[in-house]
């Protein structure tokens, strides 16, 4: 299978109508619907009975109980005593008891969220002013229990809902860019990749599985083999993300080798109906202009027991490249449509069965790389429109049953993803048929579907020892089929080769001017028995010990026939099959150790151990250019030492983390002289760097977040790529060496309509694109400064906004093609534009 490029194009500034009169409809509309009474109503009161005790314990079960979520530091509830509830009381009504007589008080902000923490501190972060600081501690599932993310001895990055709305973030790339230690290849739209820590061979698809993993609700979407789709989940009425920092392979398995991306989708509220909508019109320097359309709504069916929330998504992404080849201009539109739908169901205080249906489409109608030596700057020239469409479809049933020591958590998933995608392949091919057939295009239809099954047992926190222990199985089934062909091909294949070989010879090597079909199907299966504990030997010091004993099977079966696979072969034939498994069992360890030696500071220290599946190469063994059938596991070790502390009245949020990376048999994509694509392994790499972040409100409403990445990612050996060589000290592909991130904003508190501005500059500095290129081909070395303005009436909030304003034309993501010099993918060009969002 050869893979190729493609992605937008520039198109005249122009803003959608359908979006403007969405965004007009949402003016008019909400004010009317501010006044509602259902906008104004409080959740009604419900029956509840805590009794006096622990403070954290209470809080943790009125959340589960109510639905509603409480942010708040762990560390200011340790130890505090709570003189219980009882009554008929709403949820608010309900903190505001158990906090009496506890020094703490509650706020509840925009999003129906309860923080709570001293008086100063709320006064600090009300609701009018950044949610930062509290957001920082939001409970995640990071380590499958629930913990704050600070107080995880690894590194973690939570970007909640909150966080995500403020900066308009909606896929990957607005996100992911943010976040220390990652670089986002902005390329095919749906197969993006993110490298971690650089631990990547390539800032395109791998052979076989990537080496970042990527989750929905901890569900695993990394396929066993080749990459059917990476589902880029609009980030609308997101709880949280989480983005995982080296080798997660203890908790999460295999494909998470530099780290895992876990999406977290909001779940339904039982007590509160809740509703929001949101309009984005913009416009773009070069090129189309975008749209997005978006609501939520949340219904309280049974109170307080079943819960039902929906969310649908239709977003136009504009295109700004031009396809001078096919004479349409700004061609790469892409068109990401779909929801999910959550049922909640509490049948008892300590059982909650929650039912995710989620489906999304992406279509992109001419993928968007441009081609500046053969075309021009923000153009591509082909002789067809080179489509890519996804589909993810996803059905998970989860439990979560108190059992009394520990919490019983239970999954069950079918998840399903289907791909077609068509490549002009002229270039590549035409000169092997004396430039007599075009143009050759080479559609392509994948499709991957399988189930995973996870039971784990998480004790309650707050004891001398914590644990978390569970046993996993995935089964997933890939199908590819490859299809090249051309009109006249038969008839070329019939002129040409029948007076030589005879009659019929053109018919069977070219059937319906196919003259290329792969078909490839693929089983990949892991079981897994894992556990992580932690003994508390003191406050100060804590020890972990983990691992994850494994088994992983893939079998391929795959074929090749017709005129090209004759032409590439000695002896020459017409068509070849063969089937291939690759078995692997292990174990990976993990280990840390936490020092907190006061309540404001951290240190830990941490070895993991991360690995990926091997598995059969797609294309049979060329005769002409042979290579090897299957391609094994690889592994890597990562060692760091972090700190997390907080300084000037926990103002000031200061961390920083130095790792190491030990990364053996590397899997690496390679191609044959002839245009065929294979995996294989080789040799060694090390990576090792340091990231440090910073969050700090100096004084009233301002806020100020940074983050520093630096990065040495090389190879330890040489490697042959085809006629390339890549020597010993090359530097990974995607794995720039500096990595800089920084937003300012300021809130402005009791004055009307709340106005905020943010102010945020992201910075990546040159990586190579990838290796095996007939020329050196980098990518990065650009900064992308974004600004930011809101105002609040009631519900109600209006964003206007410039994403790149300095129109930058940074390169996210490159290839060479034989035929071509070499294509690229680039950031979007300059984009302004209006966000209307009312919740009620």
């Amino acid at each position: 299978m050869e893979s190729q490029p493609s992605e937008p194009r520039p198109l005249a500034c122009c803003i959608s109508i359908r979006a403007v009169l969405a965004a007009a409809l949402c003016a008019v509309l909400c004010p009317a619907l501010a006044e509602s009474p259902s906008a104004r109503a409080d959740p009604a009161p419900q029956r509840i009975d805590i009794p006096a005790g622990d403070l954290n314990t209470a809080l943790e079960y009125l959340s589960t109980r109510s639905g509603t979520e409480l942010v708040y530091r762990p560390d200011q509830v340790k130890g505090v005593k709570t003189r219980g509830v009882h009554g008929a009381l709403s949820p608010e009504e309900a903190v505001k008891q158990l906090l009496e007589g506890t020094g703490l008080e509650v706020s509840t902000d925009s999003t129906g969220a309860m923080l709570i923490a001293a008086p100063q501190a709320i006064a600090r972060n009300s609701p009018s002013d950044d949610e930062g600081t509290f957001w920082d501690e939001i409970i995640v599932t990071a380590t499958k229990e629930n913990m704050p993310a600070r107080k995880i001895a690894g590194s973690v990055t939570v970007l909640p809902g909150s966080q995500l709305d403020s900066s308009g973030a909606q896929s990957f790339a607005d996100y992911l860019t943010r976040v220390p230690g990652v670089v986002f290849n902005a390329g095919l739209p749906g197969l993006s990749t993110a490298t971690i820590r650089g631990v990547s061979t390539t800032t395109s698809i791998d052979q076989g599985q990537g080496t970042t993993g990527y989750f929905i609700n901890d569900v695993p979407l990394t396929d066993p083999n080749f990459a059917v789709a990476i589902p880029d989940i609009d980030a609308f009425d997101v709880n949280n993300v989480s983005v995982l920092r080296g080798p997660q392979g203890t908790l999460f398995g295999s494909a998470s080798l530099g780290g895992a991306i876990n999406y977290v989708a909001a779940p339904p509220n039982l007590s509160k109906f809740e509703g929001r909508v949101q309009g984005t019109a913009a416009g773009a320097s070069v090129g189309a202009g975008s749209s997005s359309e978006k609501i939520m709504l949340n219904v309280p069916l049974v109170e307080d027991r079943l819960a039902i929330r929906g969310v649908f998504v239709y977003r136009h992404d504009g295109g700004y490249v031009d396809n001078i080849g096919t004479g349409v201009k700004n061609a790469n539109e892409t068109l990401v449509r779909g929801g999910r739908l959550e049922v909640l169901w509490a049948p008892t205080d300590g059982t909650r069965i929650n039912y995710l249906f989620l489906r999304q489409f992406e279509d992109t109608k001419d993928v968007g790389y441009q081609e500046p030596v053969i075309a021009g700057p923000l153009q591509k020239r082909t002789l067809i429109a080179e489509p890519l469409d996804f589909k993810t479809t996803i059905n998970n049933l989860r439990l979560d049953q108190d059992v009394g020591f520990a919490t019983l958590t239970a999954t069950a998933t079918y998840h399903q993803k289907a791909q077609f995608s068509n490549a002009d392949l002229t270039a590549l091919f035409g000169p092997l048929f004396g430039n007599q057939l075009s143009p050759i295009s080479g559609p392509q239809y994948a499709s991957s579907n399988g189930t995973t099954f996870e039971m784990r047992l998480a004790s309650k926190s707050g004891g001398r020892f914590d644990y978390v222990v569970g046993i996993m199985h995935d089964l997933t089934r890939e199908s590819f089929l490859d299809l090249f062909g051309a009109p006249g091909a038969e008839q070329y294949a019939t002129t040409t080769f029948d007076p030589i070989f005879g009659a019929g010879f053109g018919q069977r090597a070219a059937p319906g001017n196919i003259f290329y079909t792969a078909p490839l199907d693929v089983k990949g299966e892991e079981e897994a028995l894992f556990g992580e504990g932690s003994f508390h030997f003191n406050d100060q010091w804590k020890l972990t010990l983990g691992g994850r004993l494994f088994d992983t099977k893939v079998t391929g079966a795959t074929s090749a026939s017709g005129l090209l696979y004759y032409l590439l072969t000695t002896p020459q034939v017409l068509s070849f099959d063969f089937a291939s498994a690759e078995k692997a069992t292990g174990f990976t360890p993990k280990a840390s150790i936490t020092w907190n030696p006061t309540g404001d500071i951290m240190v830990y220290a941490l070895a993991s151990k991360g690995f990926r599946f091997g598995g059969p190469n797609i294309n049979p063994p060329d005769p002409k250019d042979p290579f090897p059938p299957t391609y094994a596991p690889d592994s890597l070790w990562n060692f760091e030492i972090g700190t997390r502390t907080d300084w000037l009245d926990r103002t000031l949020e200061l961390d920083a983390t130095a790792f190491y990376i030990d990364w053996k048999n590397i899997q690496v994509r390679l191609g044959t002289a002839s245009g065929l694509a294979y995996a294989t392994n080789f040799g060694k790499a090390k990576n090792y760097g340091l990231e440090s972040t910073l969050l700090w409100h100096p004084v009233g409403g301002w806020t100020l977040q940074g983050n520093v990445t630096y990065l040495d990612a090389t190879l330890n050996q040489a490697v042959q790529f085809g006629a390339t060589n890549e020597p010993a000290g090359a530097t990974l592909p995607g794995a720039s060496k500096w990595n800089l991130n920084a937003t300012v904003r300021y809130d402005w508190s009791g004055v009307p309509l709340r106005p905020a501005v943010q102010l945020s500059d992201r910075f990546i500095s040159t990586a190579p694109a990838g290796f095996g290129f007939a020329e050196p081909i980098a990518v990065g070395n650009y900064n992308l400064l974004d600004a930011r303005a809101s105002g609040r009436y009631h519900n109600l909030e209006a964003t206007v906004f410039v994403n790149n304003i300095a129109d930058k034309r940074g390169a996210t993501t490159a290839s060479f093609v034989p035929g071509n010099p070499f294509s690229q993918f680039i950031v979007r060009p300059r984009t302004y534009g209006l966000t209307l969002d009312y919740r009620f």
